[in-house]
Order: structure tokens, then sequence, then C-alpha cells
């Protein structure tokens, strides 16, 4: 499941980039991964800073 989110965000942030280069008619890279990184941030479970403050925790 946990594949899934990141892969339906990904599209998620792939579709806003898309429609956004159809919408201006340029090329829009960048957006799409600055979207993707929001997602990424705004969700608890992957967020980067929650990963960065718990980093020892999932050593083994």
């Amino acid at each position: 499941m946990n594949k899934v989110k990141i892969v339906l965000y990904a599209l998620i942030a792939i579709g806003f980039q898309v429609g956004l280069g159809y919408l201006t008619g340029k090329g829009q890279g960048g957006i799409g991964m600055l979207t993707f990184l929001i997602i990424m941030e705004l969700d608890p479970n992957y967020s980067f800073t929650y990963l960065l403050e718990h980093k020892d925790k999932n050593k083994k």
C-alpha cells in the first residue's frame, strides 16, 4: 500500500505538470518535482522532516 501511495502522488504531480504545460504552452519541468515534494511533505507518513527527526529509530 505504501508504494501505491507514492506512485499515486507521482501521477498527481505529473498530471499537474502536463496540465499546466498545456494551459501555458510552455514546458513546466520543475513544477512536477516541486508538487511531488509538497505532497510528500504534507503526508505525515512520508514527511521528510519526520524521517530526519526519527532517523535513529529507523536504523537496524
